[in-house]
């Protein structure tokens, strides 16, 4: 297995062989994942990852840029709407729970919309595990929190890639 170094606080991921063992100077936030080989590339996916807690945003961010992809991120659904009507997107990664407009209202708003963004695949995260998860609901699908990384990057490696 080959272990990534997510360095929060410095923003850099790079693979390190040992995970048991890591010292970083001068960070305070350090988080140690693990990841395979990359099984498909997200190249020519556009994601919106939106989440009100930055350290999220952050994380997903780098890894799913590492795997290939180009992700945009938001602090609010609100912001991420906007995103999401001024931009083609392939797939967003939203949360259920955030403080004013969540998750549920994104994607409502989202479905509502004209954009192009529209039908985009939209995947919840929650940390709650008395969530509803109607698979009726219209979301893709779930991940609970701390997301599965590899989970996550299998099911939009699944979606279907525009050539950039």
């Amino acid at each position: 297995m080959q272990y990534w170094l997510l360095a929060v606080a410095g923003l850099r991921a790079e693979p390190v062989a040992d995970a048991m063992h890591v010292n970083v100077d001068g960070l305070n936030a350090v988080l140690v994942l693990t990841m395979g080989p990359m099984l498909r590339s997200l190249h020519g996916l556009l994601v919106l990852v939106i989440d009100d807690h930055s350290d999220t945003v952050d994380v997903l961010l780098e890894y799913l840029t590492a795997q290939g992809a180009t992700a945009l991120g938001a602090g609010s659904a609100k912001a991420g709407l906007a995103i999401a009507e001024a931009r083609v997107l392939d797939a967003v990664v939203v949360d259920l729970r955030m403080p004013r407009q969540d998750g549920w209202w994104f994607l409502s708003q989202l479905r509502a919309s004209p954009t192009a963004s529209a039908h985009a695949p939209v995947y919840a995260m929650t940390g709650e595990r008395h969530d509803y998860l109607d698979p009726a609901s219209g979301f893709a699908g779930y991940f609970f929190k701390p997301v599965n990384l590899d989970a996550l990057v299998a099911a939009l490696a699944d979606l279907p890639h525009r050539p950039k």
